[in-house]
């Protein structure tokens, strides 16, 4: 039959069906072919074609019935609109749970059921023999927490996941969620990340989930989530196990230096409209800013807090008991011909006062919260020239081991000229 018939014919059904009430057909043409399949990846009746007509709306279900009665559905209840062309796909051999169907008979059926609950049939025959590849199998599968905070904070920032595979195939990990949110969790090799689309050997397989933040991408929202380890061997046989996982405090930390009264964005004690100063050495150098969370998630940050203990040319944050932390967030100071630590001098972001508290692990955690505002000071005593005099001193707001964002990065320098008292 030609395809302007096949129309034709299409649409008449359709006319009928709507002028009648109950439709005068629902499905036709359904076939399967070949009607014996052997599902073993060797080349040959693999698969089988899977076809039918619908003429109104329905919901459709396609299932196999065996010798017992039991059914093993291809397509359960999917919504599907009435059109000219026929519906096509293709069936592997495999049943809902992921497994090969047992060799034997069974009777194929394509069932529409319309919202009125009119029901249309078709049915025939499709043997599966050589179904006997053994299944994919996961021995292991853990996850270091059920919750998590990508929010850079460098405090249960990631998800480390390991997935022991018993037998070859296709691994994949990913985490699902509400509105079809779905990411690929790219497995942890050394310092590369891969997303594999060959097989792996059996063996112990490591995953780094962050929620993407590390690569710059805002962190999926605060919510349920399931994480999923897949293995797929050669025929589409699937082993899936899966874990829960809460995502809480989500979102990517940003904080910006605030312009001060005098137009800058560090206030430097003593410096006018020109950007220069000269000190005598061993002169105390203080300075002023403005720190504010602009983002949508709490900021870590860390000591020191004390504006008055001021810093020399020879300390450091080190000196002063506060190394560098991943994920901290503090006002750090610079200058040319430093040939140590960058940003040696380092304030936190606000007081003890201006901070949250948060208990983690026996340990004390500072944070900014969204939309609030600080004032950070700090003083440094010029107590030694550096080889290059005058020497140019400015400022900067650091996520340390993350980055400084150019908006914060070499705020307001001075030129500082040191002489002899």
């Amino acid at each position: 039959m030609r395809f302007e018939a096949r129309v034709l014919v299409a649409l008449v059904l359709w006319f009928a069906s709507v002028s009648c009430g109950a439709p005068a057909v629902i499905v036709s043409d359904a076939s399967v072919a070949p009607n014996v399949i052997s599902p073993n990846a060797d080349g040959s009746d693999d698969l089988a074609w899977i076809r039918y007509r619908l003429h109104v709306p329905a919901r459709v279900s396609i299932y196999l019935t065996d010798a017992a009665g039991r059914r093993h559905y291809i397509r359960r209840e999917v919504l599907r609109v009435a059109r000219p062309v026929p519906y096509e796909l293709l069936f592997n051999g495999i049943g809902e749970n992921g497994r090969l169907l047992p060799n034997g008979e069974y009777t194929w059926t394509v069932e529409a059921v319309t919202d009125d609950g009119y029901v249309g049939r078709q049915s025939g025959t499709l043997i599966v023999r050589e179904a006997d590849l053994p299944a994919p199998k996961i021995g292991e599968f853990t996850t270091s927490t059920n919750a998590f905070t990508p929010n850079r904070d460098a405090i249960e920032d990631h998800v480390y996941i390991n997935v022991v595979t018993l037998t070859p195939g296709r691994l994949r990990v990913y985490v699902m969620g509400e509105g079809g949110f779905r990411y690929e969790v790219p497995r942890q090799e050394g310092l590369r990340r891969l997303l594999d689309e060959d097989d792996l050997l059996p063996g112990r397989y490591f995953y780094d989930y962050d929620g993407g933040i590390d690569l710059g991408a805002d962190p999926p929202p605060d919510g349920e989530y399931v994480i999923v380890a897949e293995l797929e061997d050669r025929v589409g046989q699937r082993d899936v196990l899966t874990a829960p996982l809460t995502i809480r405090d989500s979102g990517r930390p940003v904080a910006e230096i605030v312009i001060q009264p005098n137009g800058n964005g560090i206030a430097w004690s003593g410096v006018g409209r020109t950007p220069e100063l000269t000190l005598r050495l061993g002169d105390t150098l203080y300075f002023t800013t403005t720190i504010r969370n602009v983002g949508t998630t709490p900021i870590r940050t860390a000591g020191p807090f004390d504006p008055n203990d001021c810093y020399t040319m020879s300390t450091n944050r080190y000196t002063k008991g506060y190394p560098e932390e991943p994920g901290v967030w503090r006002v750090g100071i610079n200058y040319e011909t430093n040939t140590g630590e960058d940003h040696p001098w380092r304030w936190a972001v606000g007081t003890l006062d201006d901070l949250e508290k948060v208990e983690h692990n026996g340990a004390t955690l500072y944070y900014l919260p969204p939309g609030k505002q600080v004032v950070v000071r700090g003083c440094i005593v010029l107590d030694r020239i550096p080889p290059r005099n005058p020497f140019r001193i400015w400022g900067a707001l650091i996520q340390e081991q993350v980055e400084i964002a150019p908006i914060n990065s070499y705020v307001t320098p001075i030129l500082v000229t040191l002489v002899e008292p």
